[in-house]
């Protein structure tokens, strides 16, 4: 059965059909769902309280809360004293999607289970935000999804499309005890903790993401964040993913992170760029970190927190309190490293004890003269490493030689406009470099890549349309739909409207003052060589006008 809801409707409450909708959260919440039945909630109505719907689900028939009408998504606001917007308890078998969601005193979204495994939990399209209240402890934020005790789980976790932002709790997405889990294209920021967050879980993939302003809490209280990182986490990937702009009220503050306890984890084709602490770390402590990958990512003046470039470098591998790293392989990596004082780009914490560890095909640019700490004991193979630094080139030498390096070069970048990045190269603010994307008509097995694209030009636009790059995305009237549903418009993303698209004519350009097309992709980039591309042909970009979140030293 279907039961439509519009709470501002002026009729009298009703049976839940179309004609005589039901009115409340109140009613919502009183009804007990069945497999196969769906609450659709009217566009541009807003509902006021704790939506907790009940019922369960099956394989073939889960239950189905959704949008109807036209206009913008149907939001529900949590009351002044109500934990979430929507919450969930015991309960499987469940798709979610296109509501606003906000408000609540701890959380945004609570999924639950206090025993057993729940399965087949999907939230897509999902606007997540504003949730105030006093930070307590890490299993706080806008999408919390955790079992209450030991005993419980979940399997089959798919979060798409969700943007989930400003908030005085803890994390953006937080997921604990599951299997099977996929985050993507989602959108978090303006966080006092964790970005996106996978903890005690197998088979977990984060990819095609952003996180900014994370860990914006003002004094550490329950621990250090980073943007996007998995823990005790087994068969797990954290690929195609930008992160920026992270903080920490401690140490951490870093893009990307393979923490202890976790089993053949990976790390691969990520953009971190200006953050506080570390592009990528790998941790072992209270036994062993195995299997590590970090590779083909993309590192860009990170460590700009003076003691945490000292202390961690853009790569950071660390053990404590009886831990240790067995295997790391770190390859393929571009990193511009430009830190306030001559540290090493992949530093390693005193008496790390680690085995397994190489590093092989990396190009590591420095402003410095230090490249890997001679403490790390590792094998090195076609490393490229350059420094800026012309006047100690015969130091650079020295403490080259003492590296375990075979087959690897050095060299001296003398201008800054040669460097990786090369962001000094041109200036943006003619206000006449254009990124254009044109997606092809949505179908099934297109529809990942064409959302994925969706957030890297909402990050682009974010990032460089108040330094003079026009973004527009070119698409049919579905994709404009999901654009308008995420409200890329806000963010400086144009969607225009073309009919004619193919599946063959998908594209990406940058275009200069000229009308030069530049850099061209005819297949999904990814965040790694989209912002190196703009980097080098645009320049840095213009953070001052990115909004932070209304949070007070005294909140």
């Amino acid at each position: 059965m279907t039961y439509y809801v519009d709470c501002g409707a002026a009729a009298p409450a009703g049976s839940g059909s179309m004609q005589a909708p039901l009115r409340s959260i109140t009613e919502v919440n009183s009804l007990l769902l069945l497999p196969g039945d769906s609450v659709l909630f009217k566009r541009g109505s807003t509902c006021t309280g704790e939506l907790q719907p009940q019922g369960s689900g099956t394989e073939a028939a889960p239950i189905r809360v959704a949008a109807y009408g036209e206009g913008a998504l149907p939001r529900v606001v949590a009351g002044a004293r109500d934990a979430a917007a929507l919450r969930l308890s015991n309960q499987q078998f469940w798709e979610i999607q296109s509501l606003d969601l906000s408000g609540g005193t701890t959380y945004g979204v609570l999924v639950e289970t206090s025993s057993g495994t729940l399965h087949h939990l999907v939230l897509r399209d999902l606007r997540v935000h504003d949730v105030r209240g006093l930070l307590r402890h890490k299993e706080s934020g806008l999408i919390v999804i955790h079992p209450t005790n030991g005993n419980g789980g979940f399997d089959g976790v798919l979060i798409d499309g969700v943007h989930a932002f400003n908030t005085t709790q803890w994390s953006g997405i937080f997921i604990s005890g599951a299997t099977h889990v996929q985050v993507r294209s989602s959108v978090v920021h303006d966080v006092q903790g964790d970005g996106i967050v996978v903890f005690r879980s197998q088979n977990a993939t984060i990819s095609q993401s952003v996180a900014w302003h994370t860990g914006m809490q003002h004094q550490e209280t329950i621990g250090t964040p980073n943007a996007i990182w998995t823990w005790r986490c087994t068969d797990c990937t954290v690929e195609d993913n930008e992160a920026f702009l992270t903080d920490s009220p401690g140490i951490d503050g870093g893009a990307f992170d393979i923490d202890f306890g976790n089993m053949r984890n990976t790390v691969q084709r990520n953009f971190g760029h200006d953050t506080a602490g570390y592009c990528v770390s790998v941790f072992g402590a209270f036994g062993p970190t195995t299997d590590s990958v970090v590779a083909d990512n993309l590192c860009l003046h990170n460590g700009m927190s003076p003691h945490l470039a000292q202390r961690q470098g853009a790569l950071l591998l660390m053990t404590w309190q009886g831990g240790y790293l067995d295997g790391v392989e770190i390859r393929g990596n571009r990193i511009d490293w430009t830190p306030p004082g001559d540290t090493p780009a992949i530093q390693s914490g005193s008496e790390v004890l680690a085995s397994k560890i190489t590093l092989h095909d990396n190009v590591v640019e420095s402003t410095g003269v230090s490249f890997v700490d001679p403490e790390l004991k590792y094998t090195g193979e076609r490393n490229r490493y350059s420094t800026e630094a012309s006047f100690g080139m015969e130091e650079a030498r020295r403490r080259m030689a003492l590296l375990p390096e075979k087959d690897s070069t050095l060299s001296v970048e003398e201008e800054a406009s040669l460097r990786l990045a090369g962001d000094s190269k041109h200036s943006a603010g003619s206000g006449a470099w254009q990124l254009v994307a044109t997606v092809p008509s949505r179908s099934s097995d297109a529809d990942d890549l064409q959302r994925a694209m969706l957030v890297e030009l909402e990050s682009a636009a974010l990032q460089y349309s108040h330094a003079g790059l026009t973004v527009t995305l070119v698409c049919d009237s579905g994709l404009a739909s999901l654009a308008r549903d995420w409200s890329l418009a806000n963010d400086g993303v144009l969607a225009k409207l073309d009919i004619t698209n193919t599946k063959d004519d998908f594209s990406v350009r940058v275009i200069a003052s000229n009308g030069a097309v530049v850099r061209e992709w005819r297949a999904y980039p990814g965040p790694v060589e989209l912002g190196l591309a703009l980097r080098q042909h645009v320049g840095r970009p213009n953070f001052s006008f990115l909004p932070f979140e209304n949070v007070r030293a005294t909140d």
